[in-house]
Parts: C-alpha cells; structure tokens; sequence
C-alpha cells in the first residue's frame, strides 16, 4: 500500500511538472529581457553617432592622429556603423513582428509562440552586445 502511495505522490508530482506554463508568464518574460535588451538600444545609436562624428571629420582624426590611414579607417568606419544598423535593424524587426495578443490560440500554441519569440529576442541582445563591445573597441583607440 505504501508503494502504491509512493507512486501515485510521484506520479501526481510529475505530470504537475509536465503541465505547461501560463502563457502570461512566459509572454511577461519576453517583455521583460526585451525591457533590458532596449537599454542597450542607447548604446548602440550612441556608438553610432560617434563614429559618423568620425567620420565625417576624417581631417579632423586625421590631425589628432597622424600615423592614421584615413582611408582605411573611413572602409572601418562605414563597416562599424553598417553592422551597428543591422543590429538596430533586427531589434525594429522583432519588435514590429511580435504579437503579444495570442487570442485564438490554446495556452500551449501561446507558451510555445512566446518561448520562440524568446529564443528571437535572446540572438538580438547577443547581436546587441557584439556590436557594442566592437564599435566601443574601436571607438576608444581614438579617446572616444
């Protein structure tokens, strides 16, 4: 009888586990680290602000420093603010694609549809963070 107690506890204990979770907590998740990913969104358009300064005052970097090869550092520049814009981009992507609104859908359609949407907004922060970390790379060789 204990036995049959045993497994009937573990049996109710583990299909508790198995029951999928709420779609509002998964979709609250994804709004959350979607919270934290748009922190970054400042960095990103700051970065890209401060290479186009660059840029644009190839002269100017020129002076400051001589040893420079600007049409080098223009070919870097460009490349820099280029994939700076693809990450915002991806992020404006996301952002116009997602539906928080699963009317129509079961709760599993829905946990499902937003554990996706995580795993979306998850490649777009590592985008994020690869973008910063090389233009604030190359933004600090010049004091910037």
């Amino acid at each position: 009888m204990k036995k049959l107690i045993g497994i009937l506890l573990v049996t109710i204990a583990v299909s508790a586990c198995m029951q999928s979770a709420d779609y509002k907590t998964v979709r609250d998740e994804v709004m959350k680290f979607h919270d934290v990913v748009m922190a970054d969104q400042g960095v990103v358009v700051n970065n890209q602000m401060k290479l186009d300064t660059l840029l644009k005052d190839l002269k100017g970097l020129k002076t400051r420093f001589p040893d420079v090869d600007t049409l080098k550092e223009k070919e870097n520049l460009k490349a820099l603010i280029g994939d700076l814009t693809k990450a915002e981009d991806s992020m404006n992507d996301w952002m116009h694609k997602f539906e928080p609104d699963v009317s129509g859908k079961s709760n599993e359609e829905a946990v499902r549809y937003f554990k996706d949407e995580m795993v979306k907004i998850k490649a777009v922060d590592s985008l994020y963070k690869k973008e910063i970390k090389s233009s604030a790379a190359y933004l600090s060789k010049f004091g910037k």
